[in-house]
């Protein structure tokens, strides 16, 4: 797997769950300041007035629902963190605020 066709398939799965958890959300791939092989794309929706735990809980079901293996044992109302991966892509942690949802994580280089 190329770092090119890596990055962008991992990127396509979170903005695959980012666009089902948010109804209209605006999506931004971001430099990664992990590593060459890192991930980041955040994405928001103003007109989304879930709380943080209800749009939390709606992510780790979408995550869930799309294949994805999460760890929420960092999650809580204060600063929500998931860990997710899927196994045909990488991984990497969930960050959930009010209207917006933040994922940085790497490729499976394997």
């Amino acid at each position: 797997m190329t770092h090119d066709r890596g990055s962008d398939q991992l990127a396509d799965a979170v903005r695959s769950v980012l666009t089902a958890v948010l109804a209209d959300p605006t999506t931004m791939d971001l430099p990664s300041v992990v590593s060459a092989e890192g991930v980041a794309v955040t994405a928001f929706d103003a007109a989304d007035s879930r709380t943080v735990q209800e749009l939390t809980n709606a992510l780790v079901d979408q995550l869930n629902s799309a294949g994805w293996t999460v760890d929420d044992r960092r999650r809580n109302d204060e600063d929500p963190l998931l860990y997710a991966a899927t196994s045909d892509a990488g991984g990497g942690a969930f960050s959930v605020q009010a209207t917006a949802i933040s994922f940085n994580g790497l490729v499976d280089q394997g």
